[in-house]
């Protein structure tokens, strides 16, 4: 009797059908994230699954959550650090990211969805408001969602074609966009 309930009581068990999930979605896209696919995967039994989440669509928006919080924890990590220059933790940050086709495929996954359904839309929103204001926070005299675009489209570039957007390329860009703080703006002639 105490083995059966120490196997449905399972605290980690959301996580792990969470994880599954992103892994699934990575190697197979939203349609390869089933039910039967997800709770194989998460080595869970399949009546389980609408415990944790009611609906499939409840569990994929749930990955996506995740997905989208895991993403943002390096940009905000990168910025945050009280010493370095704003632009060379922009640049880390793209550059870092070279080979990691599972974040990129699980990023157009998400793009898409957020073309189709005003859910996912509003978690694209929510991040890019949210990455706004960390960089924000480092960045003056220039618009951070304009900062944010670009460091998601150099990331995209990156890895698409990363013998043309070399981290000097990178690194150019942001230099180009956000001023030196020790260099004062320039003062407008005055007629």
């Amino acid at each position: 009797m105490e083995r059966s309930a120490s196997r449905r009581h399972d605290p980690e068990r959301r996580d792990r059908i969470i994880a599954a999930t992103l892994d699934l979605i990575a190697d197979h896209g939203t349609a390869g994230a089933t039910y039967r696919t997800v709770a194989a995967a998460a080595g869970i039994p399949l009546g389980s699954m609408t415990y944790h989440f009611p609906s499939r669509e409840d569990l994929i928006f749930a990955a996506f959550e995740r997905f989208a919080d895991e993403t943002f924890s390096p940009l905000d990590r990168a910025m945050a650090a009280s010493d370095g220059d704003p632009v060379e933790a922009l640049t880390r940050l793209v550059v870092r990211d070279d080979g990691d086709v599972r974040t990129q495929v699980l990023l157009a996954e998400l793009y898409v969805l957020a073309f189709r359904q005003d859910r996912y839309a509003d978690l694209l929103r929510q991040w890019m408001r949210r990455s706004s204001a960390v960089i924000a926070r480092r960045v003056v005299g220039v618009s951070p969602r304009a900062i944010d675009a670009v460091q998601e489209g150099l990331g995209l570039q990156r890895w698409l074609a990363p013998d043309e957007v070399t981290e000097d390329v990178v690194r150019d860009v942001f230099r180009a966009l956000i001023p030196d703080p020790e260099t004062p703006p320039p003062v407008p002639e005055q007629e």
